[in-house]
């Protein structure tokens, strides 16, 4: 061991840039690596050497463990930071660095392996005196992979009858994620919170904890919201949780940053869950309140520097909330598409924003959909959650469906406003999403606005002529606009200078331009004045406020003739790629059935049919990539099958 000079970052977007800071900060090279797919993305650009290492799949690239390596070796690197996923809780690939004469930042490959399995990290824990989950018994019952985390390979299983397709679906994805079908069943604890502790030691005995970080608000199993303190623990509780982490990374010997993780039931019993063995996602929420930097600290472990912390003690209250790019609404189906506007705040001390994306980057279906971590301190929770709600609000990124929306709508929640929310909360108050009719009116009314103002050839050649004269008077001078799942009709004119009336179907306002700019309007409505933030690309408009943004799509006055199909499509809902393949042409299926697993960053989606009938079509193959709203399998109505069957038997 000793200073490092030079260190490879085995990983990508922010977690990679916030490597990259720490290393800057600490006199050190970074190194990156990239796949095809992030050529041109912010940290294969800013770091010092960026080396290729495969195409976009990540199977093939950021999981190659010898590409790595050897990026490594040719850039003259000591040492290899994996961040977070990917090979960062690979025994392997730590030994391998290992062999190389590398040094891995993280704990020791024996220490991986060891919890890298549920079971064996069940066993260590009770070991060591700390209370495990109870195996399955019964219903609802928890499949988890044994051999990873972050959500993939975990179902909740309520009924006897579900039990055989989550078991082959949670080992598909296992496999998949992790390399390793084999799962494990624990009894599940409804009404729990999900709490853990960030502990840190170095090769000199020392092991210390830095408190918790409650991470209760989850979907799909995967975390949105962390927060420290948790709101459930006091001091009594705290404490004890505290010992129970010290005593499983003593029974392990750890070294680095780790993260002990255990279930806390509403009777206050807790029991352990697993160790992650490398930096969190969250870890931003414990340095938000310790002051600490937690990547440094794995650094200087690593060079084999002992721990010299002052005891540590939490100042404040921070919060981290996930912008994904998914649709809350669609199930957090994952979104894919090219940013187009992204304008995070800036200028707050008490606000960071982790971030690996820019203007004009491209969301793919190969890696995970985070785009931002937004976290926010304050003295106190209230103080942090307001910072942390008004940061959601100026936020403007379009191009791509984000869970912005949703974010707010948890966060404002009188529960969680509470302190008062589990693991089941999205279970128990589902997210209904989007915003009422009236703030949908108001966006499509500024958007007519702006077009009228800024594109409409009349305005420049005759501007004494009201908005929206024609010539033929029966010409519909109306505008159609898409916002969000609405499609709303306007008309709209000017009564007198810069004072408009707009109308829809079912309400009118008048609305005052105040004044305007190159991209913008300042408007009064409805005795309201905001000024809206405007950013064009081809179709679509979008529009920012200070305490919304929507995206608006134009759509054609007149929609497009159809006939009757006498068939249905199963369509993609999601960009993929096709996992599995159920059916096969002429097969009878009923409304329900299975008929094609998509695989896309990460998650597993199972299409369904429904209706009853006859596949007369399966138009893709194992493997493929397809789009949003791609037709996957055609389907002959169940009063059409017998036709079709005997066309086949002919």
């Amino acid at each position: 061991m000793g200073a490092f000079r030079r260190i490879l970052i085995a990983n990508r977007g922010e977690i990679a840039l916030r490597v990259m800071r720490a290393c800057r900060q600490m006199g050190i090279s970074p190194v990156a690596v990239y796949s095809e797919a992030d050529r041109l993305s912010p940290h294969a650009r800013l770091a010092d050497e960026a080396v290729a290492i495969g195409p976009a799949a990540p199977r093939e690239s950021y999981l190659h463990a010898g590409r790595i390596i050897e990026a490594a070796r040719r850039t003259g690197a000591e040492a290899v930071h994996p961040g977070y996923g990917f090979l960062a809780e690979n025994a392997e690939f730590a030994e391998a660095c290992e062999r190389a004469g590398l040094v891995f930042i993280g704990p020791r490959p024996e220490v991986i392996r060891r919890m890298g399995r549920k079971d064996q990290g069940r066993a260590l824990a009770a070991a060591a005196g700390v209370p495990v989950v109870p195996e399955g018994v019964g219903f609802p019952l928890l499949i988890k992979a044994s051999a990873g985390g972050g959500g993939r390979g975990m179902r909740i299983v309520g009924r006897e009858a579900e039990l055989a397709e989550a078991l082959e679906s949670a080992r598909r994805e296992a496999e998949a994620a992790f390399g390793d079908g084999s799962l494990l069943l624990e009894r599940y604890i409804e009404g729990a919170r999900h709490v853990e502790f960030q502990i840190l030691g170095d090769y000199h005995g020392n092991l210390v904890h830095l408190f918790e970080r409650d991470c209760s608000i989850q979907r799909r199993h995967q975390k949105i919201i962390e927060e420290s303190p948790s709101p459930a623990l006091d001091e009594e509780l705290r404490v004890r949780m505290a010992e129970a982490a010290l005593s499983v990374g003593r029974a392990l010997g750890y070294t680095s940053a780790g993260t002990v993780e255990f279930l806390l039931a509403p009777g206050g019993e807790f029991y352990f869950i697993e160790v992650n063995t490398r930096i969190q996602v969250e870890h931003p929420v414990t340095e938000m309140i310790t002051g600490l930097d937690l990547v440094r600290l794995q650094i200087e472990v690593a060079e084999g520097r002992p721990l010299r912390l002052p005891t540590p003690r939490p100042e404040g209250h921070a919060i981290e909330a996930r912008l994904y790019a998914e649709d809350p609404a669609s199930g957090f189906l994952p979104s894919t598409g090219r940013i187009a506007v992204w304008s995070p705040p800036t200028g707050d001390a008490d606000l960071r924003i982790e971030s690996g994306v820019e203007e004009g980057l491209e969301v793919g279906i190969h890696y995970d959909p985070l785009l931002a971590k937004l976290i926010a301190r304050g003295p106190d929770r209230e103080t942090a959650l307001r910072r942390l709600c008004g940061a959601l609000r100026r936020l403007a990124v379009h191009g791509v469906s984000t869970n912005r929306e949703f974010l707010l709508w948890v966060l404002e929640h009188p529960e969680f406003r509470a302190g008062r929310a589990h693991t089941g909360f999205l279970d128990q108050h589902p997210y209904e999403g989007g915003a009422g009719p009236g703030e949908d009116f108001l966006f499509a009314a500024i958007a007519a606005l702006w077009l009228d103002r800024t594109q409409y050839a009349h305005r420049r050649l005759l501007p004494d002529v009201p908005s929206g004269f024609r010539n033929n008077p029966f010409r519909d001078p109306s505008l159609r606009l898409r916002v969000g799942s609405a499609v709303i009709t306007l008309h709209w004119g000017r009564l007198s200078g810069d004072l408009y009336r707009v109308c829809a179907a079912d309400r009118q306002a008048e609305v005052q331009v105040v004044s305007e700019g190159a991209s913008r309007l300042t408007v009064a409505f409805d005795g309201l004045q905001r000024t809206f933030e405007f950013r064009e690309s081809g179709q679509e408009l979008f529009v920012h406020c200070p305490t919304a943004s929507r995206a608006i799509h134009r759509l054609p006055r007149y929609p497009e003739p159809q006939t009757a199909p006498s068939h249905e499509t199963a369509n993609s809902p999601m960009p993929g790629q096709v996992l599995r393949i159920l059916v096969r042409e002429g097969q009878a299926v009923r409304a329900g059935d299975c008929l094609i697993v998509l695989e896309a960053m990460k998650m597993e989606q199972s299409i369904r049919t429904t209706i009853d009938g006859v596949v007369g079509a399966v138009l893709v193959e194992a493997g493929q990539v397809v789009a949003p709203g791609q037709k996957l399998v055609q389907i002959h109505r169940e009063e059409d099958g017998a036709g079709y069957r005997a066309k086949e038997a002919e």
